[in-house]
């Protein structure tokens, strides 16, 4: 008898119409019939063999090339048993820390050298996004990202407007001294690409589109999804998006997100202690995507971030995000705002402009 044995780090995603494989350990996905997931499924507990048998010889040759797929692909080995050192990856999930990301949106007029960001960064965050929707100096800009050199801060995402004075060796000089800047983002630019500096460890990426405003935020794309053990195991118990999440909008309002109305005060008028109690803030903490409408049929949901900010149906906190134009029953992609069912949740957001 033989046996398929898949490593414990690569799992399987039933959706409504395919499924998915991911690979958390290398980092891949690959898109699967369900007829896959099925047999895949079955050889978690069964021989090849029975298998076969199971499902019926006539499907034999679709099974071979199932597991030749597999070991292919190194997710997993043929062996004549399933091996018990091969122990099921228990997905749990938590951090030391109440705010594991931040987002900032950058103001030059504002002064965020002030108790409330010292005392937010002090909490062992791990990552930090900011935002530039104008046109902003290097010069300007770099301290407040040398503000957290002497932080726990693993990564800082910047995004900046394009500006052709703006080379990439200027760039270089930036993540040079910022070595936590692992990637850099330029809308507005007048073509999308990506290019790599600091011995291509870093990404700029370029977009043709703007990003003026935190309307343009919660857009779901497949350039976005990501399989590794993080995403996987985090989806499985909270919301990708919005857990552990706090912000400062352009006015420097605390908020869970730019795009959440609810605000929680002025940084240089609350507490972080206080911000951090109100249970307000962890409200849509806990929405997993397999609570959310259609997003529990995705194969992609754990690969997938979130958007509830902006909603299909507005009122309904696990209503799909608006932003997406992926249909888990046909498996298809549509341009989100050209969809007629979703004309009504964009005048309530007022995000005609932004479509247009």
């Amino acid at each position: 008898m033989e046996f398929l044995n898949i490593y414990a780090n690569c799992q399987l995603v039933h959706g409504a119409n395919m499924s998915l494989l991911c690979d958390l350990q290398l980092h891949k996905f690959y898109h699967i019939p369900n007829d896959t997931f099925e047999v895949l499924q079955y050889l978690k507990q069964h021989s090849i063999q029975d298998c076969i048998a199971h499902f019926g010889e006539d499907n034999q040759e679709a099974i071979d090339s199932y597991i030749h797929f597999v070991v292919k692909k190194e997710m997993g080995f043929i062996d004549d048993r399933l091996l018990e050192q091969l122990i099921p990856i228990d997905f749990q999930w938590d951090r030391f820390t109440p705010v594991t990301n931040v987002i900032l949106e950058y103001n030059e007029r504002l002064n965020y050298a002030n108790k409330f960001v010292g005392d937010l960064f002090d909490l062992n965050v791990q990552a930090l996004e900011i935002r530039c929707y104008h046109t902003v100096q290097l010069d300007h800009l770099l301290p407040l990202v040398e503000m957290f050199n002497d932080k726990t801060l693993r990564v800082i995402k910047l995004i900046l407007p394009y500006d052709g004075s703006i080379s990439l060796n200027d760039l270089e000089t930036v993540v040079k001294k910022n070595p936590r800047v692992k990637s850099i983002w330029i809308h507005d630019a007048p073509e999308h690409k990506v290019e790599k500096i600091f011995n291509d460890t870093v990404a700029v990426v370029s977009l043709a589109r703007p990003i003026n405003a935190c309307t343009a935020c919660g857009e779901i794309s497949s350039s976005y999804f990501q399989s590794n053990m993080e995403l996987f195991s985090e989806s499985q118990h909270y919301n990708t998006c919005l857990n552990r999440k706090l912000s400062i909008d352009y006015n420097g309002y605390i908020r869970n997100c730019p795009s959440m109305e609810q605000h929680f005060g002025h940084m240089e008028e609350v507490e972080l202690s206080a911000v951090l109690k109100d249970p307000l803030l962890k409200e849509y903490w806990g929405i997993r995507k397999d609570d959310i409408d259609t997003c529990r049929d995705c194969e992609f949901r754990h690969v997938c971030t979130d958007c509830r900010a902006y909603l299909e149906e507005p009122e309904n906190r696990y209503s799909k995000p608006l932003k997406c134009g992926y249909s888990p029953y046909t498996n298809e992609w549509d341009v989100w705002s050209e969809n007629p069912l979703k004309q009504a949740a964009m005048d309530h957001y007022g995000l005609r402009s932004l479509v247009k």
